[in-house]
């Protein structure tokens, strides 16, 4: 198990009754490269802030579900694309986890360069009945909206717009990749760069590459990517 990378997507959390953003079910009522963005951010400050403190609610009480235990209990190192906070819930490894699009419950200042930076969001301490001036409150942004390029905080997510940096520990995730023997991909539809580019590091290189889905995308039909349509709980405790 030494050389295996696990890449976690969404579908990992649904059994924990977290929806996905995407899919028959998912979460987008609005485009996502447009809501989900810094200049979104940036331009519309106040209904960015109280879309993601209603994403921190729908994740705040869930729990890891047996996928996320088995990972953690066997010390895999895992990459995931979840901001949930599932992982960390279940106690997986600091030195074996990579959020890299970062963890909800987080924030940083604007001009942070550094993961070490990050502090806890603290979204409970936001009262809905004056959630707009709370929510600015909370993150350092003034009564009328305006952000402050060194004092203001933004929640530690990695927007559309926005590219991998060591923020969300994007160097060390290539190296996972790079010296794994097995490339797992559980629960991901493969719509973003990074699981992109770890499907053709592994296909290229002869990695063993699998994919687990009940409802695998069709990007992953590679010759030599094994598709596996079960559930993460089930391919986990079955494999691991």
């Amino acid at each position: 198990m030494q050389n295996t990378v696990v890449i976690t997507g969404a579908g990992v959390s649904v059994e924990s009754g977290i929806q996905p953003f995407r899919g028959k079910n998912g979460l987008w009522n609005e485009n996502p490269t447009e809501m989900a963005s810094n200049r979104f951010f940036r331009t519309n400050t106040s209904a960015f802030l109280q879309w993601y403190y209603h994403r921190f609610v729908s994740c705040k009480d869930a729990l890891p579900n047996r996928a996320h235990e088995i990972l953690a209990k066997q010390n895999i190192k895992v990459v995931t694309q979840n901001v949930d906070n599932l992982h960390v819930k279940a106690e997986h490894p600091s030195n074996h986890l990579i959020e890299i699009h970062g963890n909800i419950n987080f924030k940083r200042k604007i001009n942070a360069a550094y993961i070490e930076e990050l502090e806890l969001a603290n979204w409970n301490q936001v009262d809905e009945n004056n959630l707009e001036q709370d929510l600015f409150d909370l993150f350092k942004i003034s009564k009328e909206g305006i952000i402050s390029e060194t004092q203001s905080y933004r929640p530690h997510i990695l927007l559309f717009d926005e590219y991998y940096t060591e923020l969300y520990q994007y160097d060390k995730a290539l190296a996972w990749i790079d010296e794994a023997d097995t490339i797992i991909f559980m629960g991901t539809s493969n719509s973003v760069g990074f699981t992109y580019g770890a499907l053709q590091v592994g296909v290229h290189n002869h990695k063993k590459v699998i994919v687990v889905d009940p409802n695998p995308a069709p990007s992953f039909n590679h010759p030599g990517v094994e598709i596996i349509k079960e559930t993460a709980i089930d391919f986990c405790s079955r494999y691991f």
